[in-house]
């Protein structure tokens, strides 16, 4: 039996899993602290990994640290993101393949996962040494998976197209899909996904007069996990819950109507619109009611539910 292991390395979450095991998640942010001792307590979500020569904190732990370093502002397809990142996710050793997951097909890309994880990997996470050897890596397309999972679960209206949004922490993709599994147009928009909503808070008026005021700078990274948690108060005291509907609705709003634009010549025969991802659920509320419009229970574990079922 080959062992088969799936990562979806984000910009804002990393989720990797291994067949038959559940989903495990981790900040998209590390910081390296090979050279200092500012090292706190190991946690199993948020570890700390030796991996060619170098120390790294991984996950909520290094969102704290001044020197961190984010997939959303850097880029995930940077070898020193996904490599530390899928790696961190086994837990035991392994011999097999990696299935990965990509916003769209694209050579280089592909080929750079592939020359640096096809191989022979040690990693010392939190105090335990793993060996993995790599076989090969196998791609497959974010949002697509997921749509196809959901018309085999009946989620999804058979007799119509769908038009699937996938809103990630960088990146928004959409694709248009039939229940025959049909690509009729798909686009991977970068820098529109929580990134984006982020920035628009934090050069909000409200947000700018804090800094003023305070002379503080605010960090995306950190706005980004204040929308997750649902508090919408960067740090401890700056509440931004009075101009946050506002700027959810506009931000929502434009991504639609560019989305509608760009895909209008296939949109007559869709029945369905699902959206999935980590920002899906901030507009949960908005659309549960509207017919058509469809949201998975955990919209983040969309994509890396779909390949594990596969």
């Amino acid at each position: 039996m080959i062992n088969i292991y799936c990562a979806d390395i984000g910009n804002y979450s990393s989720i990797t899993a291994l067949k038959g095991e559940k989903p495990r998640v981790m900040r998209s942010v590390f910081q390296d602290v090979t050279y200092t001792s500012a090292r706190d307590l190991d946690t199993d979500n948020s570890p700390s990994i030796k991996l060619d020569d170098k120390v790294l904190v991984l996950g909520d732990r290094a969102t704290k640290q001044k020197n961190s370093q984010t997939a959303a502002e850097r880029g995930k397809d940077l070898p020193e993101f996904f490599k530390p990142f899928t790696l961190a996710g086994l837990r035991q050793d392994f011999d097999g393949v990696v299935r990965f997951l990509v916003p769209e097909h694209s050579q280089w890309h592909e080929d750079t996962i592939r020359r640096t994880l096809v191989a022979e990997h040690q990693i010392n996470v939190n105090g335990t040494n793993y060996r993995h050897r790599i076989k090969n890596v196998e791609f497959f397309l974010e949002t697509d998976v997921a749509v196809i999972n959901a018309y085999r679960n009946g989620k999804l209206d058979m007799d119509g197209d769908t038009l699937a949004i996938d809103i990630g922490g960088g990146t928004t993709n959409y694709v248009v899909i039939t229940p025959s599994s049909e690509v009729l147009t798909r686009r991977s928009i970068p820098k529109v996904g929580g990134v984006s909503l982020a920035n628009d808070i934090i050069n909000s008026d409200l947000m700018q007069s804090y800094a003023k005021r305070d002379n503080v700078a605010f960090k995306v990274a950190k706005m980004m996990d204040a929308i997750a948690d649902g508090s919408f108060t960067y740090g401890r005291k700056y509440d931004f819950s009075s101009v946050f509907p506002g700027l959810l609705e506009n931000w929502f709003n434009n991504l639609m109507d560019s989305i509608s634009t760009a895909a209008n010549d296939y949109l007559a025969d869709v029945t369905n619109v699902m959206l999935i991802g980590g920002c899906a659920n901030l507009v949960r509320q908005k659309l549960s009611a509207k017919q058509g419009f469809y949201i998975p229970a955990n919209p983040q574990l969309s994509n890396i539910q779909a390949l594990l079922a596969m």
